[in-house]
């Protein structure tokens, strides 16, 4: 076996698109994106691995290879070499001049040659150094590279996942794995092919029978020699069919050694990293982590913080350790917290365990429940007993609780009786406020971009699919260094994105709105809402008699019986039965169903029946059973990480897409009703509060004065846009102002507002530039935003809050309108959002100090829901109407539309 230390000095070789493409793949399903919208993936775990090399092996010698785009000579002898190889994803070559840019920073030589592959160029340096007395290193994953091993050139495989340390192969170890010696990799691969780089190899040979043949005849050209002599028949004529294929795949697999390069091995000593100017382009491309440890690098590439992965986590198992643990939690400023549960559902979610952290890289777990306990450690009763010893800490004013999605958290100890008080700050919410598009905020992907740290998957613990376990079935040991480490990587995130936050100008939402609203949402997700599961069942009885006559019109209507809900077989109804166009292929869309409901009557009855079928699987069948047995009452989850506008969204059930258009969906919310007696429900809605925005932001005279008037602002677009006085506007006018007041904020255009307004383009478009005309001041709103969204690569709300807007000068048309319409519509809809939140927040305040029992159950978009009891009417609408409509001081007035009855239906 050979050595891998010696004297010599060391020189490494990256095989650059190699590692490129892996750090690609590596985060595919959680990328990096950037706040203005730039895939980070592949430089990041390019400069990870690049930066863990420098301080891990401290090399003498450093340089990077890459391909050069044309031909090379491998293509000449064989014109289908790498032909299957499918371009660069376009995310990934938009990240190439910031590529070049950060290894010239670094000072890392880029090795290339027009028409020499980057494994050509690193085989002849491999040579070269060797020639001049230095051990090389060649950094890759590519098994073509062991051809080259021998004493003083090894290859340096990037290690895997389960297994993070390179694995470093000398000629004992390509033997070990390979089955045959460096020198022989050339016909191993010659004889079995390489599908990667589309080299032919010889049918029927696969890795197995081409060691054995090697081993038996040393190399290709006696392997062939011998054809007749090998017993296994598909493999004799495999050799004899594809002898030329064979020669001819072992010349295109051999690496060059003697390639005419115009730099020498001394060029490539490495040089110090320009940390200023690196660091910069790490702010630039949001690496915080690679800025933490390109700091953590001294000029020689040694470590000079020590000890930095070390974790010290404590498992609490005694009322001693936990007496010392509150002692220390008491003292701190801050601390984050974790709950583990056995279930994502608050209501119903017993507590696992409890895990805290006041410091990096230390923190605690207290197990409650875990695989294999035998006794109680703290009392009778585990679980009472250290939540009335924790009792004083959550309830401290003075330490900052930190969590991550900390409503879930406080949420269950609520259910368990503990009151959660103080400040307290979430990670998840601050990750979404800096980018709000990012396919993930996960902690673990958090980890991995702001401390390039890789947590523990949960899959590891709790398993997958039918295999999945709760957190209670885990060995102890393995479920408290998760738990600590959650908290742990919760409170060093803390800290950062507070930073980064402030940076950019998001801090005073994140704490004021964001934070604030936490403690609103948790009582009304607590309180949850009362529904009459009998009277939805009755509804649903109603649906299922107008279900059966339809399905028995349309079966009739088809000539046959059929799934109605198998697309497959409607299709073949509509498109070979009854022969209508096909408008979409045999598409059976809505709004393909509308376009042949002009044909034939089928599809309008389709239609029919799918709304209905919605409405009696979505909601009428689907509510009742979300009813707790405890409570009696739906409690569903509000998000505020959801929506890139800042709206807030509900899940489980989904409040916020009850229809209301159909009579039948209006019909639902008689089912929302009060669940004692003597109270009744309050709606309060904003009125056009979107319209209102558009105005304050635009500052368009006549939009202004049509609301400081309070005037029917659809009745006064009608007036303006068909040039007739008020009065003579008739309902058809005020219905078509109505859709281009709010098509014109989502960015309609003629084609869109055609459809909308089942007119021609053309007619549309006159309508579009007559409302222009009349609100000039929004026409130059909307080129202005466009203007300078192109130029920030983000939008902003009236109180600040930051979008990325990255596709406005795309060459693709359809991606350019649909960036041009969320740069128009995101600082609306956004600032609706903020308004509202922050009526709800003062709202909740104000129902507290005046210690009343009404209760805000609900916030659907601009509407939000109260419960009260009768003799609070009076306080309670004076109290709502007052903080909605001071929410923001715009340059118009708000407005609030209010009801009152016995259920949703009445009051709104």
């Amino acid at each position: 076996m050979s050595k891998h230390y010696s004297t010599k000095k060391r020189f490494f070789v990256i095989d650059g698109y190699a590692f490129l493409y892996r750090a690609h793949y590596a985060l595919i399903r959680n990328p990096l994106i950037t706040s203005y919208g730039l895939h980070t993936s592949a430089l990041f775990g390019f400069s990870n691995m690049l930066m863990k090399l420098i301080k891990k092996e401290n090399p003498d010698y450093l340089a990077c290879a890459f391909d050069s785009k044309g031909k090379t000579f491998r293509h000449e002898i064989y014109p289908d070499y790498k032909a299957n190889r499918s371009e660069m994803p376009k995310e990934m070559q938009d990240q190439l001049v910031h590529l070049w840019e950060i290894l010239d920073l670094m000072n890392i030589p880029v090795l290339k040659k027009n028409g020499v592959e980057a494994d050509d160029i690193i085989g002849t340096l491999a040579k070269n150094a060797k020639n001049e007395g230095l051990r090389t290193y060649i950094v890759s994953g590519d098994k073509d590279f062991t051809q080259l091993v021998d004493d003083d050139i090894l290859l340096y495989a990037p290690g895997m996942k389960k297994s993070p340390d390179p694995v470093i192969y000398d000629s004992y170890k390509v033997e070990q794995k390979w089955g045959v010696p460096p020198k022989r990799i050339i016909d191993l691969l010659g004889l079995m092919g390489d599908n990667s780089d589309n080299v032919p190899g010889v049918a029927g040979v696969g890795p197995k029978t081409a060691v054995k043949l090697l081993l038996e005849y040393d190399n290709i050209e006696n392997v062939l020699e011998n054809a007749k002599n090998i017993t296994n028949k598909r493999v004799q004529r495999g050799l004899s069919e594809n002898s030329n294929d064979a020669i001819l795949s072992k010349k295109l697999v051999t690496i060059i050694t003697d390639v005419e390069l115009e730099f020498e091995i001394q060029e490539l000593i490495r040089n110090d990293i320009d940390q200023e100017k690196t660091s910069k382009k790490f702010i630039e491309l949001e690496f915080q982590a690679l800025i933490n440890m390109l700091q953590s690098l001294s000029s020689n590439g040694s470590e000079i913080k020590k000890n930095n992965d070390k974790k010290y986590y404590q498992i609490i198992l005694s009322i001693e350790d936990l007496d010392v643990l509150i002692e220390k939690l008491l003292k701190s400023n801050q601390i984050s917290f974790d709950l583990e549960t056995t279930s994502l559902k608050p209501i119903d979610a017993q507590i696992v365990g409890i895990s805290f952290s006041n410091k990096a890289n230390s923190g605690w777990y207290i197990p409650i429940m875990y695989k294999g306990k035998t006794k109680n450690n703290f009392s009778s009763d585990d679980l009472t007993y250290i939540l009335s010893r924790l009792k004083k800490v959550f309830n401290n004013n003075s330490i900052l609780k930190i969590g991550q999605n900390i409503k879930f958290n406080i949420l269950i100890l609520k259910y368990h009786g503990i009151n959660v008080s103080g400040p307290i700050s979430d990670t998840l919410i601050a990750s979404h406020l800096i980018n709000p598009v990012s396919r993930s905020n996960s902690l673990s992907s958090l980890s991995i971009e702001f401390l390039n740290y890789e947590m523990v998957p949960i899959e590891e613990l709790i398993g997958k699919g039918q295999n999945k376990v709760t957190m209670n079935e885990v060995p102890l040991k393995v479920a408290a260094f998760y738990a600590t480490e959650y908290a742990d990587i919760t409170f060093q995130l803390d800290s950062i994105l507070k930073e980064k936050l402030k940076s950019m100008d998001l801090y005073e939402i994140f704490n004021t709105i964001e934070i604030s609203l936490i403690g609103v949402l948790v009582e009304m997700e607590y309180l949850g809402t009362y529904v009459d599961v009998g009277f939805l069942k009755s509804i649903s009885d109603k649906i299922q008699k107008k279900l059966i006559t339809l399905k028995n019109i349309i079966y009739n209507l088809s000539g046959k019986d059929f799934n109605i809900n198998s697309t497959q077989q409607l299709a073949n109804i509509l498109f070979d039965i009854l022969n209508l166009p096909k408008i979409k292929k045999r598409s059976t869309a809505e709004d393909v169903l509308i376009q042949l409901s002009s044909k034939h009557e089928l599809p309008k009855y389709l239609l029919e029946y799918r709304k209905y079928n919605k409405l009696k699987n979505t909601y009428l069948d689907t509510l009742p059973e979300q009813v707790h047995k405890k409570t009696g009452r739906i409690h569903t989850t509000f998000n505020q990480t959801i929506a890139a506008t800042g709206r807030l969204s509900s899940t489980n059930p989904n409040f916020q897409n009850i229809p209301i258009r159909r009579k039948e969906g209006r019909e639902i919310r008689r089912a929302f009703t009060v669940q004692k007696e003597g109270y009744k429900i309050l709606s309060a809605d904003y009125s056009q509060i979107e319209l209102r925005i558009m105005a304050h932001l635009s500052c368009d005279k006549n939009l202004c004065n049509a609301f400081k008037n309070n005037e029917d602002v659809h009745s006064r677009t009608a007036s303006n846009v068909f040039n007739v006085p008020m009065e003579n506007v008739l309902p058809e006018m005020r219905r078509v102002a109505k859709i281009v007041n709010f098509g014109i904020m989502y960015g309609a255009g003629p084609f869109r507002m055609s459809k909308e307004l089942d007119l021609p383009i053309s007619e549309a478009g006159k309508i579009i530039d007559s409302y222009f005309q009349q609100y000039d001041g929004i026409n130059t709103y909307i080129e202005k935003t466009i203007k300078r969204a192109k130029k920030d690569k983000f939008i902003k709300t009236i109180l600040g809050r930051r979008r990325p807007v990255w596709d406005l000068d795309s060459d693709n048309g359809i991606r350019r309108k649909a960036a041009e319409r969320m740069a128009v519509n995101m600082p609306i809809q956004g600032s609706a959002a903020e308004l509202i939140k922050i009526a709800m927040i003062n709202i909740y305040k104000e129902i507290n100090e005046s210690n009343m029992s009404a209760k805000m159950i609900l916030q659907i978009h601009d509407e939000l829901i109260f419960e009260y009891p009768q003799d609070e009417e009076s306080e309670i609408i004076g109290m709502v109407k007052k903080n909605m409509e001071n929410a923001l001081l715009l340059i118009v007035p708000l407005k609030v539309d209010f009801g009152v009855g016995l259920n949703w239906y009445e009051a709104h």
